[in-house]
C-alpha cells in the first residue's frame, strides 16, 4: 500500500554535501553523460562523490569527462566489462553509507532530487534501496513511478503509482537505472552477479536485498528521468532470455520452476499482458521513459512496433529454454552459493570497499 510522505525542506544554503556516491556506468554515450552530469552537478546539497566507470569508450567520453567534469572521479576500464563489473568497481571507491547507481542515459532535472531520496534513508534505518523508473506526462514532467514485480516465470512485469502527494510503496526489485542503496547491504548481497553482464543484474540484487528481509521502495513522483530506446532492448533478445531463464534457476522455488513452461504460455495470451504492448507500441520509440505517457504515435508505426513487441516477447520466452543447457551449472552454482556469507564482489577491492554505516 503506498505512503504518503510529508512534505521535503528546503535545502539550506552552504549545507554539507549528501553522503552520497553516485555511480555511472558509461560505454559509447559522451551526450548523454553530459546531460547526466550537468544535472548531479545542479543538485543542492550537492553530492559528496561521483564515480563514472568508463567501459572502453571510443567516442569522446573520456576527453569530455577530463575537460568539463573534472570534479568527477574517473575510472576508465579500457574494456567492456559489462554493467555488473563495472559497478562493483565504482561502488568500491565510494566511503559514502550510500551508493546511487544511475544509468549513463538518466537525468535529475529538480536540484532538490538526489535530497528527495535521501531523506527516505534519514528518516527509516531499516531501508535498504530506494528508487524507481519515472512516469513522465507529456510535458516530460514526472506525475508518478513504476513498482515492478516478478512474474510466476520470472517474466518482469510492473504497475503505476501516479499522484502529485509523495508517496512510497514497497517493492520486492528495481531497476537500477536509478538505484540507491546503502552501502553495508550493497555488499552483504554481495554485489551485481557478472555472470548476467546486462539484463535481470539489477532484479537480481535487489531480489538478494528483499529475500535478506531489507526493505525496498519505489518513490513517486520519481525525481529521476530515464532517457532510451526501446529497440536497443529489441536487440538484445538472446541475453535477456539466457538472463531471465538463470535468474529463475538461481532464485525460484523448485515447483514454480517446474511448472514455468505453463506460467510462460499463461503469460502470452493473457489479454491484460496484450494489452500493456499496444500501450507500449503507442509510446515514441525515443521516450523520456519506459512508461511515459505521452500521445499515441501513428498507426502505422503502432502497429510495427506491436508486432516487434510481441515477437520480442515470445522469443525472450522460447530462447529461454534453448538456453537452459547453457546456464543450468553456473546458476546452480549461484543457487548453492546463496545460503552462505556473500563474496566479494567482482571488480571489488576490498581495501577500498565502503566504510559508512
Amino acid at each position: 500500500m503506498p505512503r504518503t510522505l510529508p512534505a521535503a525542506q528546503p535545502a539550506s544554503p552552504g549545507a554539507e554535501p549528501l553522503p552520497i556516491c553516485a555511480v555511472i556506468v558509461s560505454y559509447n554515450r559522451a551526450e548523454e553523460l553530459r546531460r547526466c552530469l550537468a544535472s548531479l552537478r545542479l543538485q543542492r546539497p550537492a553530492l559528496a562523490r561521483v564515480v563514472v566507470v568508463d567501459n572502453g569508450s571510443t567516442d569522446a567520453s573520456l576527453a569530455m569527462l577530463r575537460a568539463e567534469f573534472p570534479w568527477v572521479e574517473l575510472i576508465a576500464a579500457g574494456a567492456n566489462l559489462g554493467p555488473c563489473i563495472a559497478r562493483n568497481m565504482g561502488a568500491a571507491r565510494a566511503r559514502e553509507p550510500l551508493l546511487w547507481f544511475l544509468d549513463s542515459d538518466t537525468t535529475v532535472p529538480e536540484a532538490d532530487g538526489a535530497a528527495r531520496l535521501h531523506a527516505l534513508f534519514a528518516a527509516d534505518q531499516d531501508l535498504a534501496a530506494a528508487g524507481g523508473e519515472a512516469l513522465v506526462d507529456a510535458a516530460g514532467r514526472s506525475i508518478g513511478v513504476k513498482r515492478l514485480r516478478c512474474g510466476a516465470s520470472g517474466i518482469i512485469q510492473g504497475d503505476r503509482i501516479t499522484g502529485p502527494a509523495p508517496v512510497t510503496a514497497e517493492c520486492p526489485v528495481i531497476a537500477s537505472c536509478n538505484l540507491m542503496v546503502r552501502a553495508r547491504d550493497f555488499a552483504r548481497a554481495g554485489g551485481f552477479d557478472p555472470y548476467y553482464f546486462f539484463f535481470y543484474e539489477d532484479m537480481d540484487l535487489t531480489w538478494r536485498l528483499h529475500a535478506l528481509g531489507r526493505r525496498q521502495v519505489v518513490l513517486s513522483p520519481m525525481p529521476v528521468l530515464h532517457h532510451y530506446s526501446e529497440n536497443v532492448r529489441i536487440k538484445r533478445v538472446w541475453q535477456h532470455a539466457r538472463n531471465r531463464m538463470y535468474f529463475c534457476l538461481k532464485h525460484l522455488p523448485w515447483h514454480r520452476i517446474a511448472l514455468m513452461p505453463l506460467a510462460d504460455l499463461g503469460f502470452v495470451f493473457q489479454l491484460d499482458n496484450l494489452r500493456r504492448l499496444l500501450s507500449r507500441a503507442r509510446q515514441p520509440e525515443a521516450a523520456a521513459s519506459a512508461v511515459a505517457a505521452t500521445e499515441a504515435a501513428p498507426a502505422g508505426s503502432t502497429l510495427r512496433r506491436a508486432v516487434a513487441l510481441l515477437g520480442r516477447m515470445a522469443a525472450i520466452v522460447t530462447l529461454g529454454y534453448v538456453a537452459l543447457p547453457v546456464v543450468l551449472g553456473p546458476a546452480l552454482r549461484a543457487r548453492r552459493a546463496l545460503g552462505q556469507p556473500a563474496a566479494v564482489p567482482v571488480g571489488w577491492d576490498a581495501a577500498a570497499a565502503p566504510t559508512g554505516r
